[in-house]
């Protein structure tokens, strides 16, 4: 048996950009030229082919509308189609054509090639907020386009951000350190708390919202275009009014990159275009105006999901919780990690330096921090990784050929309606919820999509195969501190995930 270890590959299949990494070369270019991304970029050309990434783009500059940026946001938002401007018309397209056109580019490009030939364990990365369908789509779409990726295979992209930090800033081993991780790309916000002791690695909360670079560049597109109206170009007016505005949506796009490191900047007016010729500036002041509510809706998701963190490490009921002020909340917080390309906005850093305490680290999770989560997909299989706020399993219940899902793996535990009301930390079904038969025996089933054998028990016997005995009362709880109960015919059997043991001091003040 040869005794070299197995590499391993990540691909972050980002909204804007696709990216690659191994264990033993890290990050490795996979673009054109001196680029080490592809573009996240799919449509058709003029001839009315299917094109993607480097391609794609180049179409984009003379055909807008007949190219979709930003395909991944189908998966986010259950989208099954999109609608692009062929040569014969307008089409409502499949989007998951165009993943898998996309991601098939991707698994046959040189890097990748040589990485699967080696038999590296290839992970792929997705947005903390998806559930198990997006995510069961993403692998279906992946595998569809020749990728062996399996939900074993995905890593949260915020938990890969924090992994990509702690391979250069080791964890100690004596107390969990609390780590946030703010991923903002193009299209999603993915927001972790970490509790990390050594290689144990807990995430108390995984939240997310749909707003994030895309987001901003329709804000800036819009005062580009109050600008050019007090030009005299009234975009309505032109004859493509649609395809003006994607062109001031790129535009925008190309400025938020520019102010990063400039004070202003101007667009150039086209008058192919907009009918006339100019230049409209804007300044990086301008951008921060633009980037203010959202990031005032970012500050909320962060409270949420502090909140959500104590809840996982049970440090109190959720009335309490509930009315814990932000001061303290932030509290306790070691390190602040930016990922995404938009944390490369000053602003953000800014705004983040304000509203943790002064003694908080607030930095980059790599260098730079647009490659954080494909850098720390590699270095995943060597943590240890408990998902507590969507733990990585189905548990179902079977009876008679029949069976019904008690718990959907990636389902939050906890929600924000129980936060603020105070309710019972839990997540449960009853069997009224689940047309279940009111006697009768069944059994419990445990599906594990962690790559592990799920550890987990109720009374003196394994959660998997333990027996039921239906009743009108049967109910079935999971609680974000690793409890379980079941209530059935033959009464109240509790137990807990053994995987969560290490959370009992978890929790900080």
């Amino acid at each position: 048996m040869s005794s070299v270890r197995r590499p391993t590959a990540g691909i972050d299949f980002g909204t804007s950009t696709t990216l690659f990494a191994t264990s033993r070369a890290g990050v490795l270019g996979i673009g054109v030229g001196d680029r080490q991304w592809m573009p996240s970029i799919a449509g058709f050309d003029p001839a009315g082919q299917l094109v993607v990434g480097e391609v794609a783009e180049a179409v984009e500059g003379s055909a807008e509308a007949a190219i979709r940026r930003s395909v991944k946001r189908a998966i986010t938002e259950g989208a099954n189609s999109v609608t692009l401007d062929l040569p014969d018309g307008r089409h409502h397209v499949r989007a998951d054509d165009l993943i898998v056109a996309l991601l098939r580019s991707v698994a046959e490009r040189g890097p990748v090639v040589r990485a699967l030939e080696e038999g590296a364990t290839l992970r792929l990365a997705c947005p903390a907020m998806w559930d198990a369908q997006q995510r069961r789509r993403l692998v279906a779409l992946a595998q569809q386009a020749g990728l062996p990726v399996d939900l074993a295979s995905m890593v949260e992209e915020p938990v890969a951000a924090g992994i990509a930090w702690l391979m250069d800033n080791p964890a100690p081993t004596d107390r969990p350190l609390r780590i946030v991780v703010f991923d903002m790309g193009g299209g999603t916000l993915d927001i972790a708390v970490l509790d990390v002791r050594g290689k144990e690695l807990s995430v108390l909360a995984a939240l997310g919202t749909p707003e994030a670079g895309d987001a901003l560049d329709a804000r800036v597109a819009e005062d580009l275009e109050l600008e050019l109206a007090r030009l005299g170009v009234d975009v309505e007016s032109l004859p493509d009014p649609g395809g003006a505005r994607q062109r001031l949506v790129r535009e925008a796009r190309t400025l938020k990159e520019v102010l990063s490191d400039s004070d202003e900047e101007f667009m150039t007016v086209d008058p192919r275009i907009f009918g006339r010729a100019g230049e409209i500036w804007y300044a990086r002041e301008q951008l921060a105006e633009a980037f203010a509510p959202q990031l005032d809706r970012a500050e909320e998701a962060i409270e949420l999901a502090l909140r959500v963190a104590r809840i996982s490490a049970g440090a109190g009921s959720a009335a309490a919780i509930a009315r814990t002020e932000v001061d303290d909340l932030v509290q306790g917080v070691d390190v602040v990690l930016l990922s995404g390309g938009m944390t490369n906005i000053p602003y953000v850093r800014r705004r983040l330096r304000r509203y943790f305490p002064q003694g908080t680290r607030v930095e980059h999770a790599y260098e730079p921090p647009e490659l954080a989560v494909a850098a720390g997909l590699p270095g995943a299989g060597s943590f240890v990784r408990v998902n507590v706020f969507r733990p990585a399993f189905d548990v179902l219940v079977e009876w008679g050929g029949e069976s019904r899902t008690l718990y959907e793996a990636f389902t939050p535990l906890v929600g924000r309606a129980q936060i603020v009301g105070g309710d019972e930390l839990r997540y449960v079904r009853t069997g009224r919820e689940l047309s279940l038969p009111v006697e009768g025996k069944g059994k419990l089933k445990v599906v594990s999509y962690s790559g592990k054998k799920l550890h987990a028990s109720l009374g003196d016997r394994s959660l998997d195969g333990h027996p039921v005995s239906f009743s009108d009362k049967f109910e079935f709880s999971i609680y974000p501190d690793g409890r379980i109960r079941l209530i059935d015919g033959g009464g109240i059997a509790d137990g807990r995930v053994e995987d969560w043991h290490h959370l009992d001091d978890a929790d900080k003040p």
